[in-house]
């Protein structure tokens, strides 16, 4: 008999146990699904794009490398253009930097002062490099060496991280933080001022640039 009752004592807690763990899962599933229905209707009305970016121009002024300390000097500036594809979709670029590599290894940074982007509107960044850092092992050094000797040409990797907030109608939200990612193969400018201006230059091709977030 105590068995009896205390099975009868339990059943109805072991039933409003059930009836309210059923019941919140039937709630976080509803704000799942609702969640999802907003999120698929929101893409579909707005139809985000990844920004676009190219590099429209370079030139490489100086480029040379001190064999006794590995010293690299530089004088490096670079037109970027970014594009905002969106067409609902305004972008505030804020914390926009950039950083130059060559073979692996940062050399250069440089700061750009925030900037707003319209939908639909293009954007130049430009962005000039300028001093002096040293390489890191020999095998860069070695890297240096080869590319000078064989072609006259370095290969130099342009990076660019920012924040974003996008403003969708009168809203302003954070959006993701995007990163650009520009390799170039670049001949350094002919330092002979009795040279013809762009003699044995070259032109340089708009390069486009990997985005992603």
């Amino acid at each position: 008999k105590t068995s009896t009752v205390s099975s009868w004592l339990c059943c109805p807690c072991r039933c409003l146990f059930c009836g309210l763990l059923s019941c919140i899962f039937s709630v976080v599933a509803t704000i799942l699904v609702i969640a999802g229905v907003v999120v698929l209707a929101l893409y579909l009305l707005f139809r985000p794009h990844l920004i676009q970016a190219t590099i429209a121009s370079a030139d490489l002024a100086d480029f040379t490398l001190t064999p006794s300390t590995w010293i690299l000097r530089y004088n490096l500036s670079v037109a970027l253009s970014v594009r905002n594809p969106n067409s609902r979709i305004a972008i505030h670029y804020q914390s926009v930097v950039a950083e130059a590599y060559y073979q692996g290894q940062s050399f250069a940074r440089a700061d750009h002062p925030d900037f707003y982007q319209d939908t639909g509107e293009t954007t130049v960044v430009p962005l000039a490099f300028a001093g002096d850092h040293p390489l890191e092992g020999g095998v860069a050094a070695a890297g240096f060496r080869k590319e000078a000797i064989d072609h006259a040409s370095f290969s130099v990797d342009i990076k660019l991280s920012a924040k974003m907030k996008l403003k969708v109608w009168a809203f302003r939200v954070p959006g993701p933080k995007p990163k650009v990612d520009c390799p170039l193969m670049l001949h350094r400018r002919n330092a002979s001022a009795s040279a013809p201006a762009g003699d044995g230059q070259p032109e340089f091709h708009p390069i486009e640039c990997r985005v992603w977030f």
